[in-house]
């Protein structure tokens, strides 16, 4: 696995590398034999040393935690506790799921070609460009389950097709620490 180790306003040594890797490496093959690589970063504000690890176990899964103390240190094993306890959940979401057919779907992003002349098309200046292609996976679960994958995940929002009426839906956290579920209008 290839881990990336940055700092922002930090230094990070020989003994620190060691720690991360070592601990990272421990957590990681737990739960995912073959992981794909983690990226940790270091930052410091103020008193406070921060640590965001972001983990890719295995194709089309990545994993985030973060953890904040007055040492890096503990920063680091507060993020790194936070992506062992993620990366259990999904391990178990994965092995309750075993036998499952027809789990998730790919869907691509919308992306609108430019034109070369102005004259093809009406332009809007101040209308953002859609200049990048995706695919996501579009998982088959219910909102409940779509929701613990969005904290599993770490994510703002998840979209996914719901088992109970195969629409896609939408979940998201909303400003004030609640969840917000978008289901399309039934056509009539």
């Amino acid at each position: 696995m290839k881990i990336t180790l940055t700092g922002k306003q930090v230094d990070i040594g020989d003994r620190l590398r060691k720690h991360v890797e070592e601990n990272v490496l421990n957590s990681v093959n737990k739960y995912f034999p073959a992981p794909i690589s983690c990226t940790v970063a270091f930052s410091k504000d103020g008193d406070e040393f921060g640590a965001e690890v972001t983990v890719h176990p295995a194709k089309n899964i990545v994993l985030k935690g973060s953890g904040s103390a007055g040492d890096p240190y503990t920063a680091f094993d507060n993020a790194n506790a936070h992506i062992a306890t993620r990366l259990r959940r999904h391990k178990n979401k994965l092995n309750d799921h075993k036998g499952k057919t027809g789990l998730a779907e790919m869907a691509n992003e919308a992306v609108f070609p430019l034109h070369e002349t102005e004259d093809e098309m009406d332009i809007d200046e101040s209308a953002p460009l859609t200049i990048a292609e995706t695919e996501a996976n579009i998982p088959v679960c219910t909102v409940s389950e779509a929701v613990m994958y969005m904290d599993l995940v770490n994510e703002a929002a998840i979209m996914f097709r719901n088992s109970a009426n195969n629409h896609i839906s939408m979940v998201y956290r909303r400003k004030d620490g609640n969840i917000g579920w978008v289901e399309p209008k039934a056509d009539k």
